[in-house]
């Protein structure tokens, strides 16, 4: 048992730091001001321990067998230097001594015992990463690529403190470098891969959905990639998407937009690879998925132009039966929708035909009755109330045969109106702007 120096001599080993060939020594310090001070004098000394220990990298070491990039090799380096005391062991205390402000810690590594430690860790260590390694094996195998990923970068945690020594498994007479393996699995999980969509652009109008689905193939070399999770969402614009969904045995997810939320003429979804499982892998790691390198596809989402909302009022004089019908079909195949409440409407048309007969002409076979058709439709503005088309036609003669029934009579009239309205109202309505 190690003496306990109290007020006594001081030792030498507090003037000035020991050596040995057989031990590795290290000298704690702690005020006895500090409430926990044998604590912090343990940890002191530890900490002085590890610093005598050199770390010798093996030649055939994860750090020298891997071209890593030179942030992921400082990062290595600090975590075993950072945990070297962490997994010390088979030291022992040697000696303490106290004066009237300092508490003094001795203590001593066996440089055999450590020796014998450290190989013993290596083999543990090597087997649980190699254990790792082949479960993210069997996962990626499974077109699990998140779950290979969460296990490879568990093997590298695993590992870390360890990675100067030669952490080398034989497998069927063939010697796997397991960190070496779990580094490079990690970092090619998701590499090589493109996402394709059944179309560039779809459709649509704001606060609808679009029918249109959007489905994305995922692919590695031409193979197309079940299993893996994707995810759409607007990158300009806005609107709702259904959620992620895994590619199916044709390497497909298949979108819907639920709803576009924004008004912007020209708006782009875009779909890739679900992320939402790289918090939960270990932060020193993330980096190696390289994400910048994931595919992504882009669709575009061109908004219709909204209809204007038209509301038609037939005044009481109509002579022209029939004509309220090729009118409306005319008006919503070139401009407008309908709507059956003023209110509601950004264009308000009056509309009125009148019908007169002229002389009777005298005709060889048959004599015809003179009909003078015309059309008025005005167009306003239904918030500021400003008249902005007014069309007229006038008296437009129309001779139908004297032994045609009235019915059909008026079914001529409507025809030859009819013509002249197809021919010359569509311009008009073309130029109006609400």
């Amino acid at each position: 048992m190690a003496s306990l120096n109290v007020l006594a001599q001081e030792p030498a080993w507090v003037r000035q730091h020991p050596v040995s060939e057989e031990s590795y020594l290290g000298v704690g310090m702690a005020s006895l001001s500090d409430g926990d001070y044998v604590r912090k004098a343990t940890e002191s000394a530890l900490a002085d321990l590890a610093s005598q220990i050199a770390l010798k990298v093996d030649n055939k070491s994860f750090l020298h067998t891997v071209d890593v990039d030179g942030h992921s090799r400082q990062l290595f380096e600090d975590k075993i230097q950072n945990s070297l005391t962490a997994w010390l062991q088979g030291q022992e205390l040697k000696d303490s001594y106290r004066n009237e402000r300092n508490y003094y810690v001795l203590y001593a590594l066996s440089k055999k015992s450590y020796a014998r430690n450290v190989e013993a860790k290596r083999s543990e260590v090597t087997k649980q990463g190699y254990h790792f390694l082949q479960q993210g094996q069997q996962a990626e195998a499974n077109v699990d690529l998140a779950q290979a990923a969460q296990l490879y970068a568990k093997g590298l945690e695993c590992v870390e403190p360890w990675l100067f020594l030669n952490l080398t498994q034989r497998v069927d007479g063939v010697e796997v470098n397991v960190p070496a393996e779990l580094y490079t699995a990690l970092s090619q999980v998701f590499s090589g891969m493109a996402l394709t969509t059944n179309v560039a652009q779809v459709e649509g109008e704001s606060f609808k959905a679009v029918s249109t689905p959007i489905a994305a193939c995922l692919s590695r070399g031409g193979v197309v990639v079940p299993g893996v999770k994707l995810v759409a969402s607007f990158v300009k614009g806005s609107g709702e998407v259904t959620p992620a969904i895994v590619t199916d045995y044709n390497g497909t997810s298949e979108f819907y937009i639920t709803n576009i939320t924004s008004k912007e003429s020209v708006q782009e979804l875009r779909i890739a690879i679900d992320d939402s499982f790289v918090p939960s892998l270990p932060k020193a790691y993330i980096h190696l998925l390289q994400r910048q390198s994931w595919p992504s596809a882009k669709v575009t989402v061109a908004l219709k132009a909204a209809p204007v909302m038209l509301y038609l009022l037939l005044k009481d004089d109509m002579d022209l039966e029939g004509i309220e019908k090729p009118i409306r079909s005319l008006l919503v195949n070139n401009y407008f929708a309908l709507t059956d409440d003023p209110d509601k409407a950004q264009c308000f048309v009056e509309m009125e035909s009148k019908l007169a007969l002229g002389t009777v002409v005298m005709g060889g076979l048959t004599d015809l009755n003179t009909c003078l058709c015309s059309l008025e439709m005005k167009f306003y503005n239904n918030q500021t109330e400003q008249l902005i088309l007014d069309y007229n036609l006038s008296q437009v003669r129309v001779l139908v045969p004297v032994n045609k029934s009235a019915e059909q009579g008026m079914q001529m009239c409507v025809r030859e109106v009819m013509k002249r309205v197809n021919r010359e109202l569509p311009m008009k309505l073309k130029k109006l702007s609400f």
